[in-house]
């Protein structure tokens, strides 16, 4: 921590006090009426701001009955097309029809009576149900369960993460008038050189913010557990390389940052926060800590990889392996066309359903599936975001907040860190 001089200052009717200094340990008093002024003005033009774009939203999205079918259906089509339709659904269709003209060209046919039943390709569809519809649907369950493990954890972290530094950057441990506490903090003894309050929790929230890069960092890394991951040397040798740089990311950048933050702690412990309050602080940062060891084993475990070549193998090989009963569907309508478009139809719906279960294996990949997590959103963009609209309500008159370099970076300045881009992709141009 550095010393900030102590400064005094008066304002709406009260005393002038050095402990009210903004630079000092009274930067955050909850009493004070001119800081309160500050807060309830800073609040209530974000409510004016809120209830614009509230009228905003509700105007843009009031659509017609018959546009927003449209729009839904075609938006249907366009995203069935680009993130359901893998090359396995080109290939399980072409087997598909292949394997059915070959049915149809050797299907003994009564030339005399064509829709007469004296040959019957139908198969019993049990089997697709068994091999294929059941074990898809319940790693398609089990894949959205873990999904909603990790958002559970990341709401736990962001609410653990806001607390913290709330913790840090106002508790006090006297109430007003009764002892020193944080408001009466001195450096040094022999200079009275009041405690920098505004420093402390800046240094922290610089930690949670380093802390939450690292954590999306790791999280976004490429997947490794895919079966030629497994199978392949290849497979192995990038699945070693994924993996022992995601723990390295983690061990030492996101831990080496708890240890920093619990150190901050250990600050407040020195000047006198008791060890109740202390306490407090130390089950969040167990919060944090476990809720990252969640999503590390969300990152770094899957469901069964026995089951997800059953099902890849069996949602490509099983629509041909139906192909007599498509012929049977053609003999009797009298359609070849009806018959390989059952045949496509049923391909492309398993391997559909399949790519589901692949693009939820991985939940921290928002920017390669469709519904994965979008760890950027969460944990640089809107867990900033939150810091920051505390630090503006715990310090009214505070400079704009400027984040350092990471301390972990061997070369190490006093520069601002602009490596990581903090607006959000639903940014509106409005700033905190």
């Amino acid at each position: 921590m550095t010393e900030a001089p102590a400064a005094n200052r008066s304002g709406g009717g009260e005393e002038a006090d050095p402990l009210l200094a903004p630079a000092s340990a009274a930067s955050t008093p909850p009493h004070s009426r001119h800081d309160a002024a500050l807060r309830a003005a800073f609040l209530a033009g974000k409510v004016r701001d809120n209830r614009q774009l509230q009228s905003r939203a509700a105007k843009i999205a009031h659509h017609n009955a018959l546009i927003l079918f449209v729009w839904d259906t075609s938006s249907a089509i366009w995203i069935f097309a680009t993130h359901l339709i893998s090359l396995e659904s080109i290939v399980g269709c072409a087997l598909t029809v292949g394997a059915t003209l070959i049915c149809w060209y050797y299907a003994p046919i009564n030339e005399s009576n064509p829709n007469s039943n004296w040959w019957d390709g139908n198969l019993p569809s049990f089997l697709l149900s068994l091999a294929v519809i059941t074990p898809l649907s319940q790693s398609i369950s089990m894949g959205f369960t873990r999904r909603e493990a990790a958002l559970k954890a990341l709401g736990r972290y962001r609410s653990a993460a806001y607390n913290l530094y709330v913790a840090h950057a106002s508790w006090d441990w006297s109430a007003s008038g009764k002892g020193k506490g944080r408001r009466g903090c001195v450096e040094k003894e022999d200079n009275d050189a009041h405690v920098d309050w505004l420093g402390h929790a800046d240094e922290t929230m610089s930690n949670l913010i380093h802390l939450a890069d690292s954590l999306h960092q790791y999280l976004t890394l490429p997947t490794a557990t895919r079966a030629r991951h497994r199978a392949t040397p290849r497979g192995r040798d990038e699945a070693n390389e994924v993996l022992s740089t995601g723990r390295e990311l983690f061990t030492i950048n996101v831990y080496g940052r708890m240890t920093k933050i619990s150190q901050s702690c250990e600050a407040l412990k020195f000047r006198g926060m008791p060890g109740n309050e202390a306490s407090r602080v130390r089950q969040w940062e167990n919060n944090i800590t476990e809720s990252m060891e969640e999503l590390r084993t969300i990152k770094e475990y899957r469901t069964l990889q026995a089951l997800r070549v059953f099902e890849r193998l069996f949602s490509l090989f099983m629509p041909p392996f139906y192909a007599t009963s498509y012929v049977q569907v053609a003999i009797d309508t009298g359609s070849l066309a009806l018959g390989i478009s059952l045949g496509i139809i049923t391909s492309v719906a398993l391997t559909g359903l399949f790519e589901c279960v692949r693009q939820l294996e991985d939940p921290f990949v928002s920017h390669v599936t469709l519904d994965g997590i979008d760890v950027r959103e969460e944990l640089v963009v809107l867990a900033y975001q939150e810091l920051m609209v505390g630090r503006r309500m715990l310090f009214p008159e505070a400079k704009e907040f400027a984040l350092k370099k990471d301390a972990f970076e061997l070369d190490v300045d006093v520069s601002v860190d602009k490596s990581l881009d903090r607006k959000s992709r639903h940014h509106s141009g409005r700033a905190l």
